[in-house]
């Protein structure tokens, strides 16, 4: 939203100078009016790139929001590395529980994912997005999240069993087709 009137400025600017010759009537006496200067375009050009790159990122958030939470095979990423970065992976035997809580900031509740972990591994010292509650305690922030975050955790939860389930059906497989291959025969 920021972004478009500077778009919007930049561009009368850049352009027939309608908004702005209104403005420069408004606050300078007519025998003392300013004149455009080409340094004057040059900020003009700036402003306009600038708010062209906010507005092209908003609508992208609002049409292809980033996953903060993903649920994978090898972990569960968290995007709270900063912006432009790969998500932080944190593996399934690291990941002791998942929840959803508020936390008291400042007189404000404030709605978070709370990820409970063995060992805090290459995750950041200062998350974005995120911070640390307890050693191995994350909180996720969630207020603009468009579910709950509990039951983010309990989809989180649902997973995880999910993958353990799969993992144990291939090495039960892997277990049964190493005994074929070595002539193992059941009594």
């Amino acid at each position: 939203m920021a972004g478009i009137p500077l778009l919007i400025i930049s561009l009368d600017v850049l352009t027939n100078r309608r908004l702005t010759n209104w403005l420069r009537e408004i606050i300078f006496r007519p025998d003392d009016t300013q004149i455009f200067e080409p340094r004057d375009v040059i900020w003009a050009w700036v402003m306009f790139l600038f708010a062209a790159v906010i507005v092209v990122w908003g609508l992208k958030e609002l049409f292809i929001p980033t996953k903060v939470v993903e649920c994978r095979d090898e972990g569960l990423a968290l995007k709270i590395n900063g912006p432009f970065r790969q998500p932080s992976i944190i593996a399934w035997n690291d990941v002791v529980d998942v929840q959803g809580a508020e936390v008291d900031d400042e007189g404000d509740r404030v709605s978070l994912f709370v990820v409970q972990l063995l060992t805090k591994g290459d995750l950041p010292d200062s998350p974005w997005g995120a911070r640390w509650l307890d050693e191995r305690e994350l909180g996720v922030l969630a207020d603009d999240w468009a579910q709950d975050p509990q039951e983010v955790a309990d989809q989180v939860s649902d997973y995880a069993v999910e993958v353990s389930k799969r993992r144990a059906e291939a090495q039960r497989q892997s277990i049964w087709l190493s005994r074929e291959t070595w002539g193992f025969e059941e009594e």
